[in-house]
């Protein structure tokens, strides 16, 4: 798709300089400065680029029209989850790594130097990307001015903040440090929403609407600006009196913590939260909470066991469908601690007690539910040996498909579908599958989940001994691996290229091993993750 960098002609430097000074509310502003401040060169000289990465700059700006023939990154890529308290956001990967790759192909033709002012007041997800790009290759000089951490900032905020400079400080890499700012930056972008309810809130709180203020926050959080949303929440709670609002903020504040991993922190929120609260379904849905980062996150399985027994108490108090789904998701999480203790006929009882609360609702959280219930269901057929049930649970997700679904969701199905064919005995049709995962992968620009499909379509030829399938499949592996920016992958993959090239047929085996191939997929987005600084040792 794009020429050699080497064979680009090298134009007049372009020069980039973004404050973060006061821009803490303004969630992704790094990727959006950069944007703006390189759109007419890329939109005059390598359009291009904005056709390939339009799903990435729509997510940033969804006020504007990008490319109307391209599905939305919700579409592409799947978000963090509160429910299963998961902040791993493959959305936010996406966007990281595409702005990412939008800068470093600008640089290939014109030489780059971007200035970053104040960072110590940046959005977390600016922070991540400043700290990828300094990975990439390319004709690109990063320079960085820290500053501090303004003391009008509340105190948790700033300790988080300390504390996280810290570790993305040792996350850069050929990057020049300024020890103070030399050139007044002009701020070239007007206040965002958020930014509008967050300044409102603190300046103007008495004629603020609330409901705006909690979905600022949660917009906030679930896109890991998790020192903004603190921020608001902290004043929330200096200053609201009423118990049920109180109890709202203390929620998302056991959310900040569980994502940010002091899970200790987080569940003497949650617990606080239902001190406070007697709202039936708040107090259920804080039992899970408490259940599950008992179980999975602290390996306290009693404790675990006490909360789902007192949130199915409160689960008395509920109705309808809003009783169907806190049991469900308390089923769920009982489920899940069973599987750790590898009781797996008990998690299987519990997980088949979830859907049957939920399979008759649909949408939201209980469609939510209800995908997460059956791709237990179906793993636990497998851990139990039973892969034909494993497979049958699993193709339950075909009417998705038929219906029309994500291609992030097709991905994820197919993969599965062929690797429980596989383990079936039906490698051709299942191959198939895997195959067709790997296109959609690369269809949609998922280069992290190409490489790996890809090592796992090598792991397979190389099992019949077809080496030089598996030698293509590696060599796609690398390639991708580079895209996403993960050398140390690209180079693992080029070592078992030259071994398989480099020896025998017969001798093979003994020089290398590939392991056994996968039947999920489910990795963590780590290139773009900033070392965690609170999780208690």
């Amino acid at each position: 798709m794009y020429k050699d960098p080497s064979t680009l002609v090298t134009h007049k430097e372009i020069r980039v300089s973004i404050s973060f000074e006061e821009k803490l509310f303004h969630s992704f502003y790094g990727l959006k400065e950069c944007w703006w401040q390189l759109r007419d060169v890329v939109e005059n000289h390598h359009p291009e680029l904005k056709r390939r990465f339009s799903a990435e700059l729509q997510f940033l700006f969804p006020e504007e029209s990008f490319n109307e023939r391209i599905d939305p990154l919700e579409a592409l890529a799947a978000g963090s989850s509160e429910r299963r308290l998961s902040k791993e956001s493959e959305q936010i990967f996406r966007v990281v790594w595409g702005i990412s790759k939008l800068i470093q192909f600008v640089s290939y033709h014109s030489p780059l130097q971007i200035r970053f002012y104040n960072l110590a007041e940046a959005d977390r997800v600016s922070l991540q990307f400043i700290s990828y790009l300094s990975l990439l290759k390319g004709n690109m000089r990063l320079r960085i001015h820290v500053g501090e951490v303004p003391a009008s900032w509340d105190e948790e905020c700033k300790l988080l903040r300390f504390e996280l400079l810290q570790l993305w400080k040792k996350s850069l890499y050929k990057i020049d440090e300024i020890e103070a700012p030399f050139e007044q930056v002009t701020q070239s972008r007007s206040l965002s929403f958020d930014e509008k309810v967050s300044l409102s809130w603190f300046q103007h709180r008495e004629s603020s609407d609330t409901y705006d203020t909690e979905e600022t926050i949660q917009r906030l959080v679930m896109d890991g600006n998790y020192e903004a949303g603190l921020a608001l929440i902290q004043e929330g709670l200096q200053q609201i009196s009423d118990k049920e609002r109180l109890a709202t903020f203390w929620m998302k504040k056991g959310l900040v913590y569980a994502f940010i991993g002091n899970y200790n922190r987080a569940i003497a929120c949650y617990k606080h939260l239902f001190s406070l609260s007697m709202n039936a379904q708040k107090r259920t849905a804080t039992c899970m909470y408490l259940a599950l980062l008992s179980s999975k996150r602290l390996d306290q399985e009693d404790e675990a066991q006490s909360w789902i027994n007192k949130g199915m108490q409160e689960a008395e108090k509920l109705e309808g469908k809003e009783a169907d789904i806190e049991r469900g998701w308390l089923f769920n999480v009982r489920a899940l601690s069973a599987f750790r203790e590898k009781n797996y006929r008990e998690a299987l009882k519990y997980s088949q007690s979830a859907l049957k609360r939920i399979k008759n609702h649909q949408a939201g959280d209980a469609l939510h539910l209800k995908i997460n219930v059956i791709s237990n269901l179906s793993v636990l057929f497998e851990k139990m040996g039973l892969s034909d049930k494993a497979l049958a649970t699993w193709q339950k997700f075909d009417q998705f498909i038929t219906r029309g679904t994500t291609a992030a969701f097709s991905k994820t199905y197919y993969f599965r579908l062929g690797a429980l064919l596989v383990v079936s005995g039906q490698q051709k049709e299942g191959i198939a599958h895997i195959m067709q995962a790997y296109e959609i992968a690369k269809g949609i620009d998922d280069v992290f989940h190409a490489a790996f499909i890809a090592q796992e379509l090598a792991i397979y030829a190389y099992n019949d001994n077809n080496f030089d399938q598996a030698v293509h499949w590696l060599e796609q592996s690398a390639s991708m691996a580079i895209e996403f920016g993960d050398e140390e992958i690209a180079s693992l993959q080029r070592r078992r290229v030259e071994i398989l090239q480099q020896h025998d047929s017969m001798m093979i085996k003994p020089q290398l091993d590939l392991g056994l191939p996968i039947t999920k997929i489910g990795r963590p987005f780590y290139p773009i993750h900033i070392p965690n600084p609170l999780i208690q040792q």
